[in-house]
Formats: C-alpha cells, sequence, structure tokens
C-alpha cells in the first residue's frame, strides 16, 4: 500500500524533491540521475526470499508473529528478529527526530525507530534492500526510504539523532574518496557535519579487542580467528576499533562529548545492555554472572574455544576491563554536551531469551543508588497470555541480591579432574537443603519425592539459587509459577536438567554422561529415589513447559549428553578425518574434476 501524495512532500529535506523521484510502487525514494553501483548483498536468494515474506505479511511490526514464523536462516532471522531492537531500547530517551539512519539494511532497526514516532530517514544503496524496507515501513508514514550511496546525499537538513549500525567498519571499502586521508575519518567528518548542535551520533561496531576474539571467535567480516586482534586490516579491508581508538576517532570529527554502552553478547542480537558503571565501576564484578549468562547464548558461537568465557569475565570486570574488552560497542557521540548531562535511568538492561513467545518477553533493568543495587523487572510487550494458560509469569522488584549463581557453580565442580557422581550430589545438596527450607522444612529432613508444593516452587531451581559467602541461600527471580500443586520430584529433575543442560564444557568421568541416567543415579544417591521412568515423565512435562514459553523450545530428546572436553591431540585427528572426508565426498561428487586435475586438463 502506497504512501499518499501528501505525506510523500512532507519529508522535510528538499534534496528529495530536487534530486529524487518516489517510487510509489516501492515506497521509496530514488536518485533522478545514475548512481554508482552498490554491491553490498546478503544474497539474491535470500534477500528476494525476505522481501517476498514482508509483501505477503499483513503485520510488518517489530513485534509481527508472521515475520516471526518466516525466520528459517541465519540471513532472515538477522533481518527480521525483534531481538535486534534491544540495541536501542535502553537508549531510547536519545533517539530523537528527525533522525538519519544511514545503511539501513533490511529495515529492522528502521521499524524501531519508525514505531517510536519520529520522522525517520532510512539510507540505503542497494536497491533491493530499500525496497525491503519500503515494504517493511509501508504502513508508516514517518518513514521516508532513500535508495543512494552515502556520497550522493547531501541534505540541508540538519539531524537531531544519526546512527552507523554495523556500518563504519565498511567505510574504506564504501566511502572513500580518493583522498590519503582514511575513509573512516573522511565519514565521521561529513556525518558530525549533519549533525544538529545537540544532535548525536550512535555508532555500533565490533571491538577489535573484544573478550571472545581473545577466546577464538572469528573476527566477524573476514571470519578467521586473531585477524582483528593481530591487526590484519589493511587500507581497503573492513576494520575494527578498540574502544579508545574509537573514541579518537569521533572526538577527532569533534564529537568530543562521549557515551558508551556494551551490547551483550554484541550488538547484532543483544540480550543485555551495560552502561560504564556497571562494565568498569567499583561494582562491576556483581555484574559479571548477567554478562556471562547473555554470552553463553551468542548465536554464532564456534565449536571450540581457546578458554572459557564463563570463566574469564569475572576476572576481567573485577579488574576494571570490562569495557575495553566488550564485544562490541554502541558508542553515542555529540558536539555538545548537553545530550549526556544526565546520568542514564539505569546501569544494566537485561532482556533474556528473544525467542519466547512475544507475551513471555521482558525487561529488568538494573540500577544503583547510595552504593545498592536493585532490580526492576517489567513486560516487553502489552500481549496477553492464552486465557487458558497454566503458567503464570510473575515480575516482581527486588534488591539485588549478591553472591554465586548456585547453577553456574555447577560448572567449576564438572571441570574438576575425574568428577564423581559424589561431586555432584555435594553441589545438589546445597540447592536441595535450600528447596527443604523454603517448603517450611529443616534443611536435614528427609522429605518424600511426593510431596506437594505450591505453585510458586516451580522455578525454585539452582539457576535462581544465590548462595552467599557464609552460606546463606536465597531464591530470587521466581518468575514461573504453576496453575497447579506441583510434586517435589519435579521441581527437582526440573532444576537438574536445567542445570546439566546449562554445562559448558565437563572434564572426563568414569560417570555415565547422558543426563537422563545422571539424574537418575544422582537423586538416588541424594534419597530423592525415583525410576528412570519418572523422570522421563517428568522430562516430557518440563519439554511441554518450555514449548507454552518458547517458540524455539527445542528437541524433546531424552539422550542428551554433557559437553565434555577433548585433548588437543584428539582434535587435531578429529579435524584431519573430517577434512579427508569432505575431500571423498567432494570426488564422489564431482568425478570428472578430479580426473580433469590429474591429467593436468
Amino acid at each position: 500500500m502506497a504512501k499518499s501524495s501528501s505525506s510523500v512532500q512532507m519529508t522535510g529535506i528538499s534534496q528529495l524533491e530536487r534530486d529524487f523521484q518516489y517510487e510509489a510502487d516501492a515506497n521509496l525514494w530514488s536518485l533522478k540521475a545514475k548512481a554508482g553501483a552498490f554491491t553490498y548483498s546478503d544474497g539474491d536468494q535470500n534477500e528476494n526470499y525476505l522481501l517476498s515474506v514482508i509483501r505477503a505479511a499483513s503485520d510488518c511490526s517489530v513485534m509481527s508473529d508472521e515475520l516471526t514464523a518466516a525466520m528459517k536462516d541465519w540471513p532472515s532471522t538477522y533481518h527480521l528478529h525483534h531481538q535486534r531492537c534491544n540495541l536501542f531500547r535502553p537508549v531510547v530517551r536519545h533517539l530523537k527526530g528527525p533522525i538519519l539512519e544511514i545503511g539501513a539494511g533490511c529495515g529492522v532497526l528502521t521499524r524501531f525507530l519508525g514505531e517510536q514516532g519520529h520522522q525517520v530517514f532510512a539510507l540505503e544503496g542497494s536497491a533491493r534492500r530499500a525496497s525491503i524496507i519500503g515494504e517493511r515501513c509501508r504502513d508508516l508514514e514517518n518513514v521516508s526510504v532513500i535508495n543512494a550511496n552515502f556520497q550522493d546525499f547531501q541534505p540541508e537538513t540538519k539531524f537531531q539523532t544519526i546512527t552507523l549500525i554495523g556500518v563504519l567498519e565498511y567505510a574504506r571499502l564504501y566511502f572513500a574518496d580518493g583522498s590519503e586521508s582514511d575513509p573512516v575519518d573522511q565519514m565521521l567528518r561529513q556525518v558530525a557535519g549533519m549533525l544538529a548542535p545537540d544532535g548525536v551520533l550512535m555508532v555500533a561496531i565490533e571491538n577489535q579487542m573484544g573478550l571472545k576474539y581473545f577466546a577464538g571467535y572469528p573476527e566477524d567480516h573476514l571470519g578467521k580467528p586473531m585477524t582483528g586482534i593481530e591487526d590484519h586490516y589493511t587500507d581497503n579491508s573492513v576494520v575494527t576499533f578498540g574502544r579508545q581508538e574509537l573514541s579518537e576517532r569521533l572526538a577527532a570529527a569533534g564529537l568530543t562529548s562521549q557515551r558508551f554502552a556494551y551490547p551483550v553478547p554484541d550488538y547484532k542480537f543483544p540480550e543485555a545492555m551495560l552502561f560504564e558503571e556497571a562494565m568498569s565501576g567499583p561494582q562491576a564484578g556483581h555484574y559479571a554472572p548477567l554478562v556471562a549468562g547473555a554470552m553463553a547464548s551468542d548465536r554464532q558461537k564456534p565449536n571450540h574455544l581457546t578458554f572459557r568465557l564463563s570463566k574469564t569475565i569475572g576476572p576481567v570486570m573485577k579488574n576494571g576491563m570490562g569495557a575495553d574488552m566488550a564485544n562490541s560497542f554502541l558508542a553515542m557521540s555529540s558536539a555538545s554536551d548537553a545530550p549526556f548531562a544526565a546520568p542514564e535511568q539505569s546501569t544494566a538492561v537485561y532482556y533474556g531469551n528473544g525467542d519466547r513467545k512475544k507475551p513471555y518477553l521482558k525487561e529488568i533493568s538494573i540500577s544503583e543508588a547510595s552504593g545498592r543495587l536493585s532490580v526492576t523487572r517489567r513486560t516487553l510487550t502489552d500481549q496477553a497470555p492464552p486465557e487458558d494458560a497454566k503458567l503464570i509469569q510473575v515480575l516482581d522488584d527486588e534488591p539485588f541480591v549478591q553472591g554465586m549463581l548456585w547453577g553456574a557453580a555447577l560448572q567449576d565442580v564438572l571441570l574438576k579432574e575425574k568428577w564423581t557422581l559424589g561431586d555432584l550430589a555435594d553441589w545438589a545438596v546445597t540447592w536441595t537443603n535450600a528447596l527443604k527450607v523454603k517448603a517450611g522444612h529443616a534443611a536435614d529432613t528427609s522429605v518424600s519425592v511426593d510431596t506437594i508444593l505450591e505453585g510458586s516452587f516451580l522455578d525454585a531451581i539452582p539457576k535462581n539459587l544465590i548462595v552467599a559467602r557464609d552460606g546463606t541461600a536465597e531464591f530470587v527471580d521466581l518468575e514461573w509459577h504453576s496453575q497447579e500443586p506441583l510434586k517435589l520430584g519435579y521441581v527437582i529433575v526440573r532444576g537438574l536438567s536445567d542445570a546439566l543442560n546449562s554445562v559448558e564444557l565437563a572434564a572426563k568421568s568414569k560417570e555415565a554422561t547422558d543426563i537422563t541416567s545422571m539424574i537418575v543415579d544422582l537423586c538416588a544417591r541424594m534419597d530423592f529415589e525415583m525410576s528412570r521412568e519418572v523422570v522421563e515423565e517428568y522430562l516430557d512435562r518440563e519439554h511441554w513447559f518450555q514449548t507454552q514459553i518458547s517458540n524455539l523450545p527445542g528437541r524433546n530428546k531424552q539422550l542428551r549428553f554433557l559437553h565434555t572436553q577433548i585433548s588437543h591431540r584428539s582434535l587435531n585427528k578429529f579435524e584431519k578425518k573430517r577434512k579427508n572426508a569432505k575431500r571423498l565426498l567432494h570426488k564422489l561428487r564431482h568425478p570428472f574434476q578430479s580426473l580433469a586435475k590429474r591429467s593436468g586438463g
């Protein structure tokens, strides 16, 4: 559906009427003169799929269920998932119109900006990607899509907000003007000149010195580990920067007033956003479990890392290095001090798993006052749960409880060489004792697995238990309540299953490592004996629970194994076998090509 002619004329940029023509069918502005080619693409098949899906959708909003259902692979998920918008949600007060979005991609962030009610100009060099944005925003009269290269766009209007989201790193490839100065600096100077006096530039970019890249993650654009850290960038390649260099380049462009935010695991799919106080302040260590949990969900995590990020984050943040070693930045900068005169309302904002069903998405804010931390929770959407839902979501505010997350403590237990079932039982009894006490029993009392508990015990599992240094244990964030009473046995199986499936890596052991068997044996050792059939019944119930709240509940597999360590020698042998098998498969698929190589043809 095309916009009305009156709304087309009220764009606020006279250059559009002078140098551009409006294409009503595509809902975009294109240059009247021939423009230079823009070659960036996610592939014809992927982009054509996105265009067809969005054209067919009756709801193109950020939270569209139709678009959620259309996500089938990495490109479609990247361009359709509402979790991308977590980059802007914590800093929405800094978004003021008119907004210029440079390199708008396929419009997922454009749509979010448009839904805030501001006047938005989405600049995109690719004609097809601009068409996708035009379709995504076809019902938003406050959004104008401009198909042009950055160099061809020279508006007289000054913008209150300009965004460069995943764009600045490509400056040397797409924005060079032939002069000797670095295209990165050229672009920043030009963008700074387009800002209003108190306007804000938002730059999202990977950190060249991000902790995950030291752990072995490949450089996001070049695909090889250590490429960025070893500074293999060239004058005509993509490039990323560490925090200090990025800050200096922004300041050199006249944007001396700056505020950095730190999306985790990165700016592409943020589960959390932390500000300076949380990353490098005196209480930074208390935020480490939040960062570790968000990093564990990285959608691009490689199979093998040089060290465990979850254990490294704590020391990094306690030593004030969290900001410098963040995986990516959202750098906000201005020529004026006014935009950043007031502190942020929160020190950290956590969204959690973005694949939850829309009624159950949440936002958790952590704030500091007089040296104390407090936690505020709210739903992210106004969509109501189904009327026949058997689960209740409870989002209570509460003080921040300091201590060790007991679910995460299991990781240390399973990294001990030749760990035993007894080691696991020693860990688990701290939790089961806390469970007994919460249910009104003494910790040393024998309690039957058939004991009936209130529905509020559903989330009383290890990941929600905080254990202080003095051994005091307290449950927090009991988000999920059951409408029906629960058996203690189910809560125990649910807690052990969640903890064991969350383990990042386990050392070798003579114990059984399929998780169902581990739960059966561990329960017997702790005098909570249940047959395998009963445990499997409870695991089926747990899978049902996940299907109620998640769009991606995973497969209901009874046979799951711990992730165990592989020695470097075994890993090298495995890799050699994998490569040989790959070569053999190629020869079988392309026999004539192999013969041609042998004959020298």
